[in-house]
């Protein structure tokens, strides 16, 4: 409540400013993304293409209206509006990774994982690349793969919790206790409250006591 209080005092400022300046296209986009914020997906819309109608080039302008169209349920529009994005910037990481998305909420995986692994030919050394196509293949029941995936990121960064945590819960599903046992537990010393992990110990030390 008290955030969305301080978003709705930023909106009538942003409104304020308006008056002055109608034409801008940085004041329109963000008040399309305080909507946006508000869950006010319409009124989003509406102020984003406002904006893109003032400035067609910015990316992030692309983006964030994409992401209004992908919350609205419109996965159509927001494949096209993440495809906007990427004619003006073919590298823009966040629109292939939310284009990904939408191609596999569509019921199109095949160009979900070809984007995934675009992203990780991209961008070899950063982990998060590896994680999301490693939770691409988890999503397609692909277990294999996808630890494969969460090994990467591990290797590229120790520190990935929620790397040890899939594994485990990969191995865990393989009845593999003790080696999901090893990884949860290496997780626990990475970040010792991470709930997720706390419960499958707490399961793998059942199954292991018995």
């Amino acid at each position: 409540m008290k955030n969305q209080n301080i978003i709705e005092k930023q909106l009538q400022n942003i409104k304020e400013e308006l008056k002055e300046s109608p034409e801008s296209a940085k004041l329109l986009h963000d008040l399309g993304v305080g909507y946006f914020l508000l869950g006010q997906y319409g009124n989003a819309v509406i102020q984003l293409k406002k904006a893109l109608k003032q400035d067609p080039k910015k990316v992030s302008y692309h983006f964030n209206l994409a992401n209004t169209y992908s919350e609205n349920d419109q996965p159509e529009l927001a494949i096209q509006s993440y495809l906007d994005a990427l004619e003006r910037d073919p590298g823009h990481v966040p629109s292939l990774n939310n284009l990904a998305d939408a191609y596999e909420l569509s019921g199109q995986p095949e160009k979900a994982h070809e984007l995934f692994q675009y992203i990780v030919k991209l961008e070899p050394n950063t982990p998060l690349p590896h994680f999301n196509l490693g939770n691409f293949f988890l999503r397609q029941n692909q277990h294999i793969e996808a630890a494969k995936c969460y090994e990467e990121v591990l290797r590229i960064d120790e520190t990935f919790t929620d790397a040890y945590y899939n594994i485990a819960w990969i191995l865990y599903k393989a009845k593999a206790f003790e080696k999901s046992l090893y990884y949860a537990e290496k997780g626990l010393v990475i970040e010792d409250d991470h709930n997720d992990l706390l419960q499958l110990v707490q399961s793998l030390k059942k199954e292991l006591s018995r």
